[in-house]
């Protein structure tokens, strides 16, 4: 058993600069205290962050949320479209660059280095720490045309001091691509992350892995792991979004890739297998714009394994939930219940004004720390005047039973192509970060102000035999005193850091506790390289767990 070194953070309370907004601003903002039939509580701080103006006007496809310059505070990198002409940037002078924002006293404020401005199609983006020397550099992938000149390549920049510093230029990551989501995840196990980089139908489907070979090098080892596969001819393996767990606990990385829906299991030799995967097809029609587009993965029901949410980007869009029923043969048998769990409504084809409204962006997490992870549709719905985030409330149960309490989808207004949830004023309750695609809607900060009568637990991880970012690790809370049991669990979750769509968000573990002052917690590192327990852990803090 590998033994922590611990790091206890108290986040308890809000920030002060919340409590400056004043009571009377949060209750007008959010129409008054949450009340039996709203379960949650959010206010909008996007002009109060300092955000409507650097988001105005916006066509914002990718977004990436991480602590660049170690200041314990989340920054946000957005990604844009930029090739539209100037009169659809509504109240701008012409399209908007990718901005890097930095979060400095409760606002938000432009980066002073303007180096990740790119001024393309960009649609994904992750923070992560490529060179294991402790902060975060970022990927951003690029939705280029191959004609495209190598100013549409994929972007690759190492974080010195908490500036950007270009370092694509003749990297192997750095390619000209129909790019979307990226997975970051260390398949081969040689504590280095590496990139998953989808790339959807339309522009051939080549989605590429590159290994990390160190020093921020990478390679393409697509055809080596097994990925070079063609799901028609003339096409090859498309991919809108992924997530990256350990699916059968052999302790490597899987993958399932959403567009074509396939799920892959790592092969032991560096190499990834397609197992059946029939549960998961779509009858949508990926050549006429309908398809499945953002994919989440979490253990919504505690029985501890990664249960599948997936939306459709199509008029009409619903969900689709899998629950996940145990291994059978060393493969994880999916079941759907997305009708069973009531969630089996679809959206209006267009917003009220007009606008087309899909889903795009979904994400796993339990707004109300009730122990129960509910499920985020990156989208808002009108009630009687207020914008709400529309997320669907875990009502418990388990795997058939599973239920869930859905907003009148009839109401939904818009959708959002990107949107990382993150605890963005570090008060222990999670907050919604929707990124607009339409610059006539605007891009929202949504803070979580749900009554704050439950505990809960965040859990980082920083490895030392595995990747400095602990990506892969299975993280297991128990009952304090009941380490162990299955009766006992309280929350079951793996770090990572690519979930939903075109969206990258922390590296950290986020466990609502309910009534629980205090829990145990197990850390099982991939790759087989140890175990971390800490008993007794008081709740209500972020506990950073690293690995001697």
């Amino acid at each position: 058993m590998t033994e922590p070194r611990i790091h206890s953070i108290r986040l308890a309370g809000l920030l002060a600069v919340s409590a400056a907004l004043g009571a009377a601003a949060l209750l007008s903002a959010a129409g008054g205290p949450a009340g039996a039939g709203e379960p949650f509580r959010f206010v909008d701080a996007t002009t109060a962050w300092g955000l409507a103006e650097p988001l105005r006007g916006i066509k914002a496809h990718a977004m990436a949320c991480g602590d660049v310059n170690g200041d314990g505070d989340p920054d946000v990198y957005i990604g844009t479209f930029c090739d539209d002409s100037a009169e659809v940037y509504v109240g701008r002078s012409g399209p908007v660059p990718n901005m890097l924002l930095i979060q400095e006293d409760g606002k938000y404020v432009l980066a002073a280095h303007p180096r990740p401005m790119i001024d393309r199609r960009t649609s994904g983006a992750v923070f992560a720490d490529l060179d294991n020397d402790g902060d975060l550099d970022l990927y951003v992938s690029l939705n280029s045309k191959r004609a495209e000149s190598t100013q549409g390549k994929n972007r690759l920049y190492e974080n010195v001091g908490g500036r950007f510093r270009d370092v694509s230029a003749g990297n192997a990551a750095s390619l000209v691509m129909g790019g979307r989501s990226v997975g970051v995840f260390d398949y081969d196990g040689d504590r280095l992350l590496d990139l998953l980089v989808l790339e959807d139908y339309w522009q051939g489907g080549h989605t590429r892995l590159f290994r990390n070979r160190g020093n921020l090098r990478f390679e393409d080892v697509t055809e080596a792991a097994g990925l070079r596969k063609e799901i028609e001819p003339g096409r090859g393996l498309p991919g809108l979004g992924v997530v990256t767990p350990d699916f059968n606990r052999d302790g490597r990385p899987d993958l399932f890739i959403s567009q074509p829906n396939l799920l892959f299991l790592a092969t032991g030799n560096g190499g990834f297998r397609q197992v059946d995967s029939t549960v998961f097809a779509s009858p949508l029609n990926v050549r006429g714009g309908e398809y499945i587009c953002g994919v989440a993965c979490r253990d919504l029901d505690n029985d501890a394994d990664l249960d599948i949410v997936t939306v459709e980007h199509r008029a009409g869009a619903s969900m689709h939930l899998y629950v996940n029923e145990g291994l059978r043969g060393g493969v994880p048998r999916f079941r759907e219940v997305t009708r069973e769990a009531g969630l089996g409504f679809e959206f209006p084809p267009h917003t009220p004004e007009g606008l087309y409204l899909r889903q795009d962006h979904v994400e796993i997490a339990d707004f109300d720390n009730d122990g129960r992870p509910d499920l985020l549709l990156a989208a808002t719905y009108d009630d009687k005047g207020r914008r709400r985030p529309f997320i669907c409330r875990n009502l418990g149960g388990r795997d058939a039973d599973l239920r869930f309490a859905a907003p009148p989808a009839a109401k939904a207004d818009a959708h959002f192509p990107a949107g990382p949830v993150a605890d963005y004023d570090r008060d222990g309750r999670l907050d919604v970060f929707l990124a607009s695609w339409f610059p006539q809607i605007p891009s929202a900060l949504l803070l979580n102000r749900t009554a704050a009568d439950h505990h809960w637990l965040q859990v980082k991880v920083q490895g030392k035999t595995v990747n400095r970012m602990g990506i892969g690790s299975k993280i297991s809370v128990y009952e304090a005193g009941k380490l162990g049991r299955r009766s006992a669990l309280l929350g079951y979750q793996e770090i990572d850091v690519s979930q939903g769509f075109c969206s990258g968000h922390e590296a950290v573990a986020h466990f609502g506790l309910g009534d629980a002052s205090q829990c145990d917690v197990e850390v099982v590192l991939p790759f087989g390289k140890g175990r971390i327990v800490e008993r007794a852990v008081a709740a209500d803090q972020l506990l950073l767990l690293e690995q001697r």
